[in-house]
């Protein structure tokens, strides 16, 4: 079996198949590696996308999360993607616990293991952001239990395992159905169902929650974008026995990545007559969900087009959903949900094995929403059924007190940055107009400073 656990060598032998290259698993391995340093983006991305009094609760999320999803997938979530499933390809049920995992020259599970964990815990950093400054930790904890050792897990065993929906024709090379538009449904139904922060629609209220650094921001995505060429790369597990395949998705995740930043900047650009880095880092992102549906299966200039729509399907639904009293703090709705539709509806057409631009006709197309619409499905309904279910037992969302002061003063011993003179300062600031006015401020104004 290869490191991606798809196929049996027999199995390739009969149906005339050539047999896979050789895995490159130290590449494999690195690649897992890299993968984890992204969590440091999307910390990055989530503190500075929220006001500072809950910088570093978002930090903790994403964190605990990590932590959380690398135990679940040693426990169950392992097991249940690439596990063996007695021929039903709905769910692997062998492999738990670590219990017979093997490092042969047919697969190498510990390998394997890092580098899907390490996927797996994107998806939950990116709900972090969807969860920020409203959602309790205990409600995080048992929420980052299910999805990533259930929800995900099933997703994953039927398509990146060969299961039963990449058998019917779904393809989505590393993620953008599974990971990434995944989880940008569950961000919407965790936005939904926890609902808008305290008088975040009421009238003048937007610059009481504007985003309190998008120096994060930007500096996260940075990050992100490097760690891609890896989660990515990683997936090409011949690693350097198959020069052109890594060399062709390293360029399109480059291609896009690129495409969606720039164009994301200029459209901000002509719709406020403003530079924006927030519109400018959240493109990057949206390029590389985009790609990441079929990096292997495109030409270089067809990133372009990936980077191009996912910009501007970020760019509408940015505006849209704050328009609809959506509060995403994060914007996990238009990079992760907007993109992860564009890249897997693009490959329908794009795909230059199996798209219709390449004279395969549409059923590509077909399963390919088929899959969305199936993604879409499994990932609502559950979401729905563990959220109304902590809803019910109270520990969903932050009591009123705790919103108004600040995760971080109330459950984390204090902000994320504390100033040596920040008692003092109060009686000055009490006496300035600044603190008649606390809109102007923005998400800058600390609670300390009342």
């Amino acid at each position: 079996m290869n490191p991606l656990l798809r196929h049996n060598n027999a199995e390739s032998s009969a149906l005339n198949i050539p047999a896979p290259q050789p895995t490159d698993y130290d590449w494999v391995l690195i690649s897992g590696f890299i993968v984890i340093l992204t969590q440091v983006g999307f910390a990055f991305i989530g503190a500075g996308s929220v006001r500072y009094k809950n910088a570093q609760s978002v930090v903790i999320k994403v964190f605990l999360g990590l932590f959380l999803t690398i135990l679940i997938w040693w426990l169950f979530g392992y097991g249940f993607s690439f596990g063996d499933d007695f021929q039903t390809k709905f769910l692997g049920g062998t492999k738990l616990g670590g219990a017979k995992w093997e490092a042969t020259q047919y697969g190498n599970d510990y390998t394997n293991f890092v580098f899907r964990a390490s996927g797996a815990a994107i998806g939950i950093a990116i709900l972090a952001g969807a969860a920020a400054e409203r959602m309790t930790f205990l409600g995080w904890s048992v929420f980052t239990l299910i999805y990533s050792g259930f929800i995900y897990a099933g997703l994953t065993h039927w398509t990146l395992a060969a299961g039963w929906l990449s058998s019917l024709g779904f393809k989505d090379f590393s993620g953008a159905g599974v990971v990434f538009f995944a989880a940008g449904a569950a961000g919407l139904i965790l936005t939904i169902i926890l609902k808008p922060r305290k008088t975040r629609f009421d009238n003048g209220a937007t610059m009481e929650f504007s985003r309190h650094s998008p120096l994060y921001i930007g500096f996260g995505s940075l990050l992100v974008f490097a760690g891609w060429l890896f989660y990515n790369g990683g997936v090409v597990a011949q690693g350097s026995k198959s020069q052109y395949s890594q060399g062709l998705v390293a360029v399109n995740t480059l291609i896009a990545g690129a495409t969606g930043g720039f164009v994301s900047f200029v459209i901000r650009y002509f719709q406020y007559e403003t530079t924006n880095l927030v519109a400018l880092s959240r493109g990057v992102v949206s390029g590389l969900v985009a790609v990441s549906a079929a990096a292997d299966d495109m030409k270089p200039w067809t990133a372009f087009v990936y980077g191009f729509i996912a910009a501007l399907f970020y760019s509408i639904l940015a505006k849209a959903t704050p328009s609809a009293h959506i509060d995403d703090p994060a914007e996990v709705i238009p990079v992760y949900l907007g993109s992860g539709f564009v890249g897997i509806f693009l490959s329908g057409f794009f795909d230059t094995k199996a798209g219709a631009f390449y004279g395969f006709g549409f059923k590509l197309l077909g399963y390919q929403l088929l899959g969305l619409l199936i993604i879409f499905a499994w990932v609502v309904f559950f979401t729905l059924l563990i959220l109304l279910a902590l809803k019910g037992f109270g520990v969903l969302r932050i009591d009123d007190e705790t919103e108004r002061v600040g995760i971080d003063r109330a459950q984390c011993l204090g902000e994320a940055v504390v100033f040596a003179n920040q008692v003092d300062e109060v009686p000055l600031v009490q006496k300035t107009e600044l603190a008649n006015f606390p809109s102007q401020l923005g998400s800058g104004y600390r609670s300390g400073f009342k």
